[in-house]
């Protein structure tokens, strides 16, 4: 590697790091202390001036909770830019949503709107407002209505783009965060992904059909 390629790679690096840095709300002084550096040691490493080794790169990507990989393959992780919406719009779609939702749900529960307002503490008046979609239910009366209704306020959130698609990753990634780390490396192995794929259509396959196939694998086997 010739010295120009060299300083190039460092200043990408510096730059990947500063990012990740800033990313994760963390300053330059704690950054440093992380890993027993000064602060204007750390500032070179993010303007490229000096290089820092592997070790180093790996406690701050630890302390940043950022992808090592990222570092060396920062085109597998672009970044996912946020579709453009309009605010007042999707929160008007969604106040109206819920509101279809909260009738369904209440003529299901076989409640007429006095009973459901009676029974939760809202005049019918408001009930009612809430039912149309023009007035935003607060959080507190929503989560009464629910639970009267016998769903969890999580029934509501909403399941379509662009909200709904974040939300989806978040919890997925959530459940991932949870499992045990050698559950957590044969997910992460591309190597892996043939087995569960495999798992996936065997989720969508009944019981009984599957009951057959392991009888018939064990009668091969004996």
């Amino acid at each position: 590697m010739s010295k120009q390629t060299h300083q190039l790679r460092a200043k990408m690096v510096g730059a990947m790091l500063r990012e990740a840095r800033v990313a994760a709300g963390v300053s330059l002084k704690e950054a440093a202390a992380a890993i027993g550096l000064t602060s204007g040691a750390l500032s070179s490493y993010e303007f490229g001036r000096k290089a820092l080794s592997l070790p180093e790169l790996e406690l701050l990507a630890f302390t940043y909770d950022f992808s090592l990989r990222y570092f060396f393959s920062p085109e597998k992780f672009s970044k996912r830019t946020k579709p453009n919406v309009n605010p007042s719009l999707l929160l008007s779609l969604r106040h109206r949503q819920i509101a279809a939702a909260l009738v369904k749900q209440r003529e299901a529960a076989g409640l007429s709107l006095r009973e459901l307002a009676d029974s939760v503490g809202i005049t019918l008046p408001r009930l009612k407002a809430y039912e149309k979609g023009s007035k935003p239910i607060p959080l507190p009366e929503l989560e009464m209505i629910s639970s009267r209704l016998g769903l969890a306020t999580e029934a509501f959130i909403d399941q379509q783009p662009p909200i709904g698609d974040w939300d989806s990753a978040k919890r997925a990634y959530e459940f991932v965060s949870d499992l045990p780390i050698e559950l957590k490396q044969f997910i992460a192995t591309p190597a892996n992904l043939p087995y569960l794929q495999m798992a996936m259509r065997l989720s969508k396959v009944p019981v009984d059909r599957l009951r057959t196939v392991g009888e018939g694998l064990v009668d091969i086997t004996q």
